[in-house]
């Protein structure tokens, strides 16, 4: 799957009634908060749902996702060292999902929120 396909189906699906406006910056952050959303379900469903559940496996499915969004609009040759700090607390992100995930380990994917809302903050104090 595509960038520009991924986007496309995860504004359409997740995001375009929050939006009221095309902004690219607008979207990034709607698709920072839909990731923290999805990380504290997951966290919370690996502990409160039983082992098959559509709710934990949405959550992770939409993690996922959002992870592979923000990396792939990620521009390291205009954002140089800051893209790539961006691309490898992502990854830490993603690696933690499937790891909380594969063990049923909450405590995983939970410590692995706090570096999205300080994304979120940054970008939030951007005004675009």
């Amino acid at each position: 799957m595509n960038y520009n396909m991924s986007i496309k189906n995860y504004v359409k699906d997740n995001i375009a009634a929050k939006t009221s406006s095309d902004s690219p910056h607008k979207i990034i952050e709607e698709i920072l908060k839909d990731l923290v959303k999805n990380m504290q379900t997951l966290a919370y469903s690996l502990d409160h749902e039983p082992v098959i559940s559509s709710i934990k496996s949405n959550s992770f499915s939409k993690s996922l996702t959002a992870i592979y969004i923000l990396q792939s609009s990620l521009d390291f040759e205009k954002g140089g060292q800051i893209a790539e700090n961006l691309f490898a607390i992502y990854d830490f992100c993603k690696d933690s999902i499937m790891k909380g995930f594969t063990k049923r380990d909450s405590k995983i994917v939970y410590d692995a929120i706090p570096p999205v809302d300080e994304i979120l903050e940054g970008w939030q104090q951007i005004k675009k």
